[in-house]
């Protein structure tokens, strides 16, 4: 009988892994949490910002998702001159499992609302993450008097 016991507990923690590996996430998600900028005015409609964020959670589409439940700091700075948008970051999340992962954010644009939007790609990791590869696109829009912010993003995110 604890002969069985082993091989069921065995193959259930083999395919609880296995859910995740060798799976490609193609979804949705938001994150959430407060943002704080350091504005540098050069010239009219030129401006440089630092931004230190701290996501307290990525809530994905499908709650499988291996950035589901992710938190932690991201960091950069961005420069908007007539219009134009340039900079990133990088962020360091941890995932709900307790493992690491690098993400480096690149500014492209900024909408009509006035959210910074852009791309962002895994550059590696503990863990499940240690070999993931994939990004996605960014909307982030912070509310300026509270430093709320809500990050939607895409994601295509491949776990080998």
């Amino acid at each position: 009988m604890k002969r069985h016991c082993l091989i069921s507990a065995l193959f259930y923690a083999f395919s609880a892994g296995g859910g995740i590996a060798g799976t490609t996430w193609d979804q949705a998600g938001t994150g959430t949490g407060i943002s704080t900028s350091s504005v540098t005015e050069i010239a009219d409609g030129h401006m440089v910002m630092q931004i230190s964020s701290s996501y307290d959670n990525m809530e994905m589409a499908d709650a499988g998702h291996p950035m589901n439940g992710a938190s932690g700091p991201c960091f950069g700075a961005v420069e908007i001159a007539s219009g134009s948008v340039g900079g990133g970051g990088i962020c360091a999340f941890t995932s709900s499992t307790g493992d690491k992962v690098v993400l480096h954010w690149t500014a492209e644009a900024m909408d009509p609302s006035g959210a910074l939007t852009g791309s962002w790609k895994l550059t590696g990791g503990t863990g499940h993450w240690s070999d993931a590869e994939g990004g996605g696109g960014f909307s982030s829009l912070t509310d300026p008097e509270t430093g709320k912010f809500v990050n939607t993003i895409t994601s295509s995110v491949t776990l080998p």
